[in-house]
């Protein structure tokens, strides 16, 4: 039977959109065409698309897509051939009026004071050259479908990372997206839109799960936040920001630095990424700069989700470098015994029973590297009044 394509405009309600999931479809927003597999409409009148592909760019979008109402003009389908055209032509006595097609289509609480057009800080970072490192995240904004499948990935993994963006860091402030990422994959949980039940229906479960491993850089104002206004306690934490202090005070004797490191100097120090790899922190700034409230903008632009995926998934890899430099000196400890077992003479062991009350000579050598290394770093970097290092800026 032939395919034809019928434009959804002023015309047809989204019970009649709804015959088409699990088919392609086509949206024209207010700034641009996508393309996708359209798998969900919500009881808000959103669009929910996969394997979606931005037709003005030509370029592919990872992960799940939701459309709002307010922003779609047009809605084009390509209906499966076992479709019949009646089937796809609304009834004569059904057509809506215009009227009754915008509240259709329109999210039932819209935020007056919302901007018609786009902020010219978001279009600024969508101009930006942002290096696409093939990150598959997903968007999840409500409880069907994707919220279901998406804890029990989560519960299944070992180790995964977090980040969040909030309105006023505080214990008071606003939690507006939590992001978690896995080896595979990215998910940032819209908590404005979820609400309380996000942790409830399983993400506390996660969250709090001492077989997990949660890799966070500075993980106080997190834990602040989730502990005061959602009764969840965040467990079995790996602090990059921690691990950087604790690497520097290896690395210098025992000595601590001045001020602690952001996340773009820590990919910068253990990762050696470019100052273009991480230019996308510099784009974030930039866009709270111009707009402390972007993250409580709905919908949120493709170019911010990308940034906030960025962010977390990179944490993982910074870990992995982290636990590297912190068991270099146990792994030159170890390497020391071996050379003394297989390169020493034959009077190295006077018995086969080990003589615990005396520290062998390899694991001594450990206060010889520290010392060294304490009086390199006094030739390196400046002492502050409280006898911390000065460490220079990157």
């Amino acid at each position: 039977m032939r395919k034809f394509a019928y434009t959804l405009d002023m015309d047809v309600d989204t019970d009649f959109l709804s015959r088409f999931i699990g088919t392609n479809i086509k949206i024209t927003t207010i700034n641009r065409c996508f393309q996708g597999k359209l798998i969900h409409i919500d009881a808000a009148r959103a669009i929910i698309l996969i394997n979606v592909k931005d037709l003005s760019t030509g370029k592919a979008l990872p992960g799940a897509k939701l459309f709002f109402g307010r922003v779609i003009l047009k809605v084009e389908t390509e209906p499966s051939d076992h479709l019949t055209q009646e089937q796809h032509e609304p009834e004569s006595g059904n057509t809506l009026s215009q009227d009754d097609v915008k509240q259709a289509l329109e999210p039932q609480e819209v935020d007056a004071t919302a901007p018609p057009k786009m902020k010219e800080s978001v279009k600024r970072i969508i101009n930006c050259t942002v290096e696409d490192e093939g990150i598959n995240y997903i968007l999840i904004d409500q409880f069907q479908p994707i919220f279901g499948p998406a804890i029990r990935h989560l519960q299944n993994q070992k180790v995964l990372s977090l980040a969040a963006v909030a309105l006023n860091v505080s214990r008071n402030g606003k939690l507006c997206c939590l992001q978690v990422a896995s080896k595979s994959c990215v998910y940032i949980f819209d908590i404005l839109l979820l609400g309380p039940r996000v942790f409830k229906n399983g993400l506390q479960m996660v969250l709090e799960d001492k077989g997990i491993l949660k890799v966070v850089h500075d993980c106080r104002w997190l834990g602040n936040f989730l502990f005061h206004q959602y009764s969840v306690v965040l467990t079995n934490v790996f602090d990059t920001q921690v691990a950087d202090v604790y690497l520097f005070s290896m690395e210098t004797g025992g000595f601590l630095p001045n001020n602690t490191s952001t996340v773009m100097e820590c990919l910068t120090r253990y990762l050696n990424m470019s100052s273009s790899q991480v230019s996308f922190l510099m784009y974030k700034q930039s866009l709270v700069k111009d707009n402390p409230n972007i993250w409580c903008d709905r919908p949120l632009p493709t170019a911010a989700l990308k940034l906030l995926s960025l962010e977390v998934n990179h944490l993982l890899a910074l870990r992995l470098a982290m636990l590297d430099s912190l068991l270099a000196d146990y792994t030159l400890l170890v390497d020391g015994y071996l050379n003394a077992y297989c390169q020493g003479t034959s009077d190295v062991f006077l018995s086969t029973e080990s003589t615990s009350s005396e520290l062998p000579k390899e694991l001594q050598q450990l206060c010889v590297l520290q010392q060294r290394r304490k009086e390199k770093a006094l030739k390196e970097y400046q002492v502050n009044s409280q006898g911390f290092l000065i460490r220079d800026e990157m």
